[in-house]
C-alpha cells in the first residue's frame, strides 16, 4: 500500500491564469509554444515534463494555496472535495521541487520527491475556491461570479484556489543523464527522455535502496538551552567603558534584528553568515531564515536513520553535472589524523589517497550524500549503495 512520506504547503501568486512548478536545482525546460494541456498541467506533447511545469489556474483567482506530497508508491485519491484535474511524467533532474509565480521568485519552501534524475508520477487536484466581493465590477483577470450577499445580487471575484500535487517515483531515469559529462548540464539532463516509454510493468523504485524515499524521521529531541552573549554594545554601561568602546546605536539595532530573525537557526547552521548580513533589509533576513529553515528539514529528510555526518568545505566534495546540491552525491576528499579517521561517513569506496609525515596527515576519500548547502559549507552521509552506483558509474567510464 502507498504510503506518504512528506508533504509542505505554500501560497504562490497566480499571473495570467497560471503559475509553475520547477526543479530547484535550475535545471528544466519551458515547454513553451509546443506545451500540451494535461488537464491543468501544462507540458511537453506525450505528458511529459522535465524540471518545470504550469498549472493553470480554473478559476482565475489571485493566488493559490498548494499543498504537495511525495508518495512512495502511486497514492489513491483523495477524498472530497478534491477534483482530479490532470496527469504527467515530470523528470526531476533534482529531486527537489518549488513553486513560483510569473516573472516572481519562489517563497523558499521546497518539497523533496526522492532522488535526482528520477521520473515521477504527478497527478493534480483542484480544490475549493474562496471568493469575496469586487470592488470595482468584475476582475479584468478573468471571469467573475455572482451571487447572492444580503438578499441582493452582487459581484465576487475569486481570491483563491486550492491545488494538491501529488508525486510518487516511477523509474531511475540517472543512466542516460549521468552516462557523459562532456555535455552542458541541460543537455545531459534532457536525455534522461531517453528512459521513455516507462514499461507500465516495470518495477518502481525500491524506498529501502533509497533513503530520499523513506519516510520522514520523528522530530529530534529538543537541544539543550543555549545561553546567548548579548552584543558587546548591547550592555556597554555608561561610563568610561562606553567612550573607549562605542558602537553606533545603527550598528546594535541591526544585529539585534538579525538575532531576532534567525534565533536558534545559528545554533547549527553551517559555515559563518553571509558577507553584509547585518545591512540587509528586514525582507532579506526572513528570506535567509526560510532558506535556513528548509535546508535544515531537508537535510533531516535526506538522511532518515540519523546516519552520522560530516561538515567539509563545499570544494570538498565533487558530484557530476551540478554543484553540491542536497540529495546528489559525489566523492568527498579529507584530510585525517590518520588511516581511521572519519570511518563512519567515508565508508563508501574508501582509499587512503596519501599520508603526509611531516604535517601527520592522511587524505581520505569516499563517496558521500549531499544533505546540506549553506554558506560554503556542506553537511555529507555515506552514500547508500543505490547513491554510490551512480557516481561509481560516472567514474569508470572511459575518458
Amino acid at each position: 500500500m502507498a504510503q506518504p512520506l512528506r508533504s509542505v504547503e505554500d501560497e504562490v501568486p497566480i499571473s495570467y491564469g497560471r503559475f509553475d512548478l520547477l526543479d530547484a536545482c535550475g535545471l528544466g525546460v519551458e515547454a513553451g509554444a509546443e506545451e500540451a494541456a494535461a488537464g491543468a498541467l501544462l507540458a511537453e506533447p506525450g505528458r511529459v515534463a522535465l524540471g518545470q511545469v504550469g498549472v493553470s489556474s480554473h478559476a482565475w483567482a489571485w493566488s493559490a494555496h498548494v499543498r504537495m506530497e511525495a508518495w512512495d508508491a502511486e497514492p489513491p485519491p483523495p477524498d472530497e472535495p478534491w477534483t482530479e484535474a490532470g496527469q504527467i511524467l515530470y523528470l526531476s533532474p533534482g529531486g527537489i521541487v518549488e513553486l513560483c509565480g510569473l516573472m516572481l521568485a519562489p517563497s523558499g519552501q521546497r518539497l523533496l520527491l526522492g532522488p535526482p534524475f528520477f521520473a515521477y508520477g504527478l497527478r493534480a487536484y483542484a480544490g475549493p475556491v474562496r471568493t469575496e466581493p469586487a470592488e470595482a465590477g468584475p476582475a479584468e483577470t478573468g471571469p467573475a461570479e455572482t451571487g447572492p450577499v444580503d438578499g441582493d445580487e452582487a459581484v465576487t471575484e475569486a481570491v483563491e484556489e486550492a491545488w494538491l500535487l501529488r508525486f510518487w517515483p516511477l523509474a531511475d531515469a540517472a543512466g542516460p543523464a549521468l552516462r557523459t559529462e562532456s555535455e552542458a548540464a541541460g543537455l545531459a539532463a534532457g536525455r534522461m527522455r531517453e528512459a521513455l516509454p516507462i514499461d507500465p510493468g516495470s518495477a518502481a523504485p525500491r524506498p529501502e535502496e533509497w533513503p530520499a524515499l523513506r519516510p520522514s524521521p520523528r522530530p529530534a529531541p529538543a537541544p539543550a538551552p543555549v545561553i546567548r552573549r548579548s552584543h558587546p554594545a548591547e550592555n556597554a554601561p555608561d561610563s568610561d567603558a562606553e567612550r573607549r568602546f562605542t558602537v553606533p546605536q545603527e550598528t546594535r539595532d541591526s544585529w539585534r534584528r538579525l538575532d531576532e530573525t534567525l534565533g536558534d537557526l545559528r545554533i547549527d547552521m553551517l559555515g559563518n553568515l553571509p558577507a553584509g548580513v547585518a545591512s540587509w533589509s528586514q525582507e532579506q533576513l526572513e528570506r535567509y531564515a526560510t532558506q535556513l529553515r528548509v535546508s535544515r528539514r531537508i537535510g533531516a529528510e535526506l538522511n532518515p536513520h540519523r546516519a552520522p555526518t560530516l561538515t567539509l568545505e563545499e570544494t570538498s566534495v565533487r558530484t557530476v553535472l551540478l554543484g553540491p546540491d542536497p540529495g546528489f552525491s559525489g566523492r568527498a576528499w579529507v584530510w585525517g589524523a590518520d588511516e581511521n579517521a572519519y570511518g563512519d561517513v567515508l565508508s563508501i569506496d574508501r582509499e587512503v589517497v596519501a599520508s603526509d609525515r611531516i604535517r601527520r596527515g592522511t587524505l581520505l576519500t569516499g563517496i558521500v550524500t549531499i544533505l546540506r548547502n549553506e554558506n560554503g559549507f556542506v553537511e555529507v552521509r555515506a552514500a547508500s549503495a543505490a547513491e554510490a552506483a551512480q557516481v561509481l558509474g560516472i567514474e569508470r567510464l572511459p575518458g
